[in-house]
């Protein structure tokens, strides 16, 4: 006497149908489906991490480039107040000269020189301003952003950890 199929069991006529190495009970399968099972198993679990993996390095990728961009905007910002704080110290040199040589020869009781350190002033604020401002909205934020980059791959390496805790698990049962 023999009892009809269970639901979801395959028949030998339907077996052709199906392929052993992914579905089948795992009761009535041969060495040779099992072997295939596995390696089939492994090659998508391999293919998923590998997956995963560029996923995590493309957005690693992606957090590295905009602190990347954030410190060479605030650096070249950094630069150009540089040059202007050159161009004002070259310009004050010469300044102090014509004022020197103004004195000297050209004595004037108008008062004009009065305001002479307006000019220097603004010089010298603007570009230790810009500077300033660069400092805080590129150069730390980028700086900032640079350090808290999480170290790469770290859902790679936590599924890792759980599949090999299923495979010490499951060589656990067989080897009871």
């Amino acid at each position: 006497m023999t009892l009809p199929p269970a639901p979801g069991i395959a028949t030998s006529s339907a077996r052709a149908e199906i392929d052993p190495a992914h579905r089948g009970p795992l009761p009535d399968a041969t060495i040779l489906e099992l072997v295939g099972r596995l390696i089939n198993s492994t090659s998508d679990l391999a293919d998923r991490q590998i997956e995963l993996a560029k996923q995590e390095i493309s957005e690693a990728k992606d957090q590295a480039i905009g602190s990347t961009k954030r410190v060479a905007i605030g650096g070249g910002i950094v630069v150009a107040a540089a040059v202007l704080l050159v161009i004002w110290a070259w310009t004050a040199f010469i300044w102090f000269f014509n004022l020197l040589g103004s004195l000297i020869t050209f004595p004037t009781p108008f008062g004009t020189q009065s305001l002479a350190w307006f000019g220097w002033l603004l010089g010298l604020v603007v570009p230790l301003a810009a500077a300033y401002l660069a400092w805080r909205s590129y150069i730390q934020p980028g700086i900032n952003q640079a350090r808290t980059i999480v170290p790469p791959l770290p859902r790679t390496r936590e599924t890792l950890k759980e599949d090999l805790e299923w495979v010490r698990t499951l060589r656990t049962r067989i080897g009871r």
